[in-house]
C-alpha cells in the first residue's frame, strides 16, 4: 500500500490529537492540591469560630462582587450554626474591574482595628452600589468608630500590605474569580450557595 502525503498528514493530525487528549486526561485526573492551614490562614487574618476545630473554611472575597454578596448570608449562617465545629477565615481578593473594592477592603480592616470588622463587612456587602468615600465615612460613625482614627488609617494606606499579600497569595493558589473557598485545604468548585452548605456540613459530619 502506497502511503501518500495526505495519508501522512492525516495520521499526524490523529497522533497529535491523541497526544493532546492524553495530556488533558493526565492533567485533569491529578488530585487537587491540599494546602495547609498555615498557608491559607496567615497571622493577622480575620477569623470566626473555633480555631481548634478540625473543619476550616477560607474565603477569598471582593466587596463589589455580586456573587460574594450572594454567599454572605450562607457563610454567616454556617459560622453561627457551627461556631464550635467550624473555623472560618476571610481574606481579600479585590478584582481589578471593581474600582471601589480595594478601598472597601481597607475600610473593613480599619473598622476591624476598632473591633467592628463584621459590622462594616455586612454593610459593605449590603450597599455594593454606593461605596463612596462619604457613605463609608458616614457608616463608620453609625457603627461607633472613632472617625478621625478611621480616616487616618485609610489615608495612610496602613492596610495595603495586608490586602496585597492576600491578592498575591490568591494568585499563587490559582484564584481567578470570587468568591473562592477552600475547605480543609482544598479548593471548592461551587455552582450554588447550597453546594457550599452541603460541602461544609459533610466535612463537619452532619
Amino acid at each position: 500500500m502506497k502511503i501518500t502525503g495526505e495519508t501522512k498528514l492525516f495520521a499526524g493530525i490523529i497522533i497529535a490529537t491523541l497526544l493532546i487528549i492524553g495530556i488533558g486526561v493526565v492533567i485533569y485526573s491529578r488530585p487537587a492540591p491540599t494546602y495547609t492551614r498555615e498557608e491559607l490562614i496567615p497571622v493577622g487574618t480575620v477569623t470566626k469560630g473555633n480555631k481548634d476545630a478540625s473543619t476550616y473554611l477560607v474565603e477569598f472575597s471582593d466587596f463589589q462582587c455580586p456573587s460574594c454578596k450572594l454567599f454572605k448570608d450562607a457563610v454567616s449562617e454556617l459560622t453561627d450554626k457551627y461556631k464550635d465545629k467550624l473555623f472560618y477565615a476571610f481574606r481579600h481578593y479585590p478584582l481589578q474591574q471593581h474600582q471601589e473594592a480595594q478601598k472597601a477592603a481597607a475600610a473593613v480592616e480599619a473598622a476591624g482595628a476598632q473591633g467592628k470588622f463584621w459590622e462594616m463587612h455586612n454593610w459593605l456587602f449590603d450597599n455594593q452600589d454606593k461605596l463612596t468615600d462619604k457613605a463609608i465615612e458616614e457608616e463608620a460613625g453609625k457603627i461607633g468608630l472613632d472617625k478621625k482614627i478611621f480616616l487616618e488609617d485609610l489615608s495612610s494606606g496602613k492596610y495595603n500590605d495586608k490586602i496585597n499579600k492576600d491578592i498575591t497569595d490568591g494568585q499563587k493558589l490559582g484564584i481567578s474569580a470570587t468568591p473562592t473557598f477552600f475547605l480543609n485545604g482544598q479548593k471548592l468548585e461551587l455552582f450554588s450557595v447550597d453546594e457550599l452548605k452541603k460541602a461544609v456540613e459533610k466535612a463537619i459530619g452532619k
